[in-house]
């Protein structure tokens, strides 16, 4: 565990930024988007605003950045060098045994504005149905534009999910989870949706990462799934001189246990 913090540490050294707590200054004031998206993210890790790193952002917080941001938060992202959508989209492709021939259901739990749905249909799961989940109305309205997902709903995912046990063959989450808790439950509800033997690919913020171990080797100690593959700390936003080398994520690939 000693070691495991020491990995997780030495790639985390995300910058402070002092902010005011109220409000106006949390919120997008037609500045920049991208910067919105910085402080946001950053406070949650510095403890400034909403608390320490794991203990999630409101909610409300969170649909009201990404319905001002909308608009632009491909362009966003894009030219800072974002490419988890399709990084997961190519781990889950590679556990399938042939994607093009997979008609299963995929859950992409965060779609945003659906680069991820777009990344899995390129990466080969054209005959699959996806669901795309989000909490934003605004970038489910982008979504369905691109007609990528068979489905679309809105909801939150640190509630239980609408949907029945043993739904899918496979969950999607991209660069959601900085944005919740552990104690939320959300991989638990992950694990219950996903059918037996199937696979469940996300990744998480290295200066997030240490707040989620605890309850990713908890669900491999009950039985709940079985880790089959983690990368090593690699850039997130690698051409966003506030993330850079400052900044790195891991993706994690489980498969349910039978």
């Amino acid at each position: 565990r000693g070691i495991e913090h020491r990995r997780w540490l030495a790639a985390s050294s995300t910058p402070q930024l002092t902010v005011s707590t109220s409000r106006a200054d949390v919120h997008l004031t037609g500045h920049s988007a991208a910067r919105q998206f910085w402080m946001a993210t950053s406070i949650m890790a510095s403890g400034d605003v909403g608390g320490e790193a794991g203990k999630g952002m409101a909610p409300e917080e969170a649909r009201a950045l990404y319905d001002d941001w909308g608009d632009g938060y491909t362009t966003s992202v894009e030219s800072w060098g974002y490419t988890m959508p399709h990084e997961i989209a190519a781990a889950l492709a590679s556990l399938a045994d042939d994607a093009p021939s997979f008609s299963g259901k995929i859950l992409d739990a965060g779609a945003g504005d659906g680069l991820s749905g777009r990344e899995l249909r390129a990466a080969g799961f054209k005959n699959a149905d996806i669901t795309g989940a989000d909490l934003s109305p605004k970038l489910l309205e982008i979504a369905a534009s691109r007609s990528v997902y068979d489905q679309l709903k809105q909801l939150d995912l640190s509630q239980r999910l609408p949907f029945e046990s043993e739904s899918f063959d496979m969950v999607s989450c991209v660069g959601t989870l900085t944005y919740l808790a552990p104690s939320s439950g959300v991989l638990a509800e992950f694990v219950r949706v996903t059918k037996p033997g199937g696979h469940i690919c996300y990744n998480i913020r290295t200066d997030h990462k240490l707040a989620w171990l605890e309850t990713e080797k908890a669900m491999v100690a009950n039985g709940s799934w079985q880790l089959l593959t983690e990368t090593e700390p690699r850039p997130y936003l690698p051409n966003n001189p506030d993330y850079a080398d400052k900044v790195l994520t891991v993706i994690s690939c489980y498969r349910k246990t039978v």
